[in-house]
């Protein structure tokens, strides 16, 4: 007998790229790439502001501060040049933690515009694959309802279809279970 299912069977889902929300919408697309170039200069600062506090600290001099140092008559010391590049650095650090501040409420804020943008695009072919499912399941549907009517009719001989091996019964009731209750709810029934 030959199998109800070999002249529907499908070939392998085509490869189909979801695109990202970047891919989807330039604003998007142009926040993300703000993001990445704070995080980065944000990662330089702080290795900088670390190499300036080894230095202040591994330096023996006495502090002078640059203003006195002048009355005096000196230059100004490596440490005080450092601690004033130290502050530069901490400000320009602080600055840049509000920029991506900034940048992630404004990614939230472009996040539901890309979000649609990428549905329209996906979701023909979305429709596309739920068409198939729902005609591989009318299929399915079919089957399991033939099996149950078979089922019955070697329960009406009392020859008790347990002997036949199992039932599936995750698909439940062959005439208005989870099958016809996703075709239905899906507009396929």
């Amino acid at each position: 007998m030959a199998s109800p299912f070999k002249k529907h069977a499908a070939a392998p889902a085509e490869l189909y790229h979801v695109p990202s929300l970047a891919e989807c919408d330039d604003l998007y697309a142009g926040l993300l790439s703000k993001r990445v170039e704070l995080n980065e200069r944000l990662r330089e600062l702080g290795a900088e502001e670390r190499e300036l506090e080894k230095a202040i600290a591994a330096d023996p001099t006495p502090e002078v501060r640059p203003n006195i140092a002048a009355l005096l008559g000196d230059g100004p010391t490596a440490k005080s040049m450092n601690r004033k590049k130290l502050a530069e650095v901490r400000t320009n650090k602080a600055d840049h933690e509000a920029a991506l501040r900034a940048i992630e409420s404004r990614i939230r804020d472009a996040k539901t515009p890309a979000v649609r943008k990428a549905i329209a695009l996906v979701k023909p072919e979305w429709d596309r694959r739920t068409r198939v499912l729902c005609e591989a399941l009318k299929v399915v549907e079919m089957a399991h309802r033939e099996l149950a009517m078979l089922a019955e009719d070697v329960e009406a001989e009392d020859i008790g279809a347990s002997y036949f091996g199992q039932r599936p019964g995750f698909l439940g009731d062959p005439r208005d279970g989870r099958i016809a209750a996703y075709l239905k709810e899906v507009g396929h029934a």
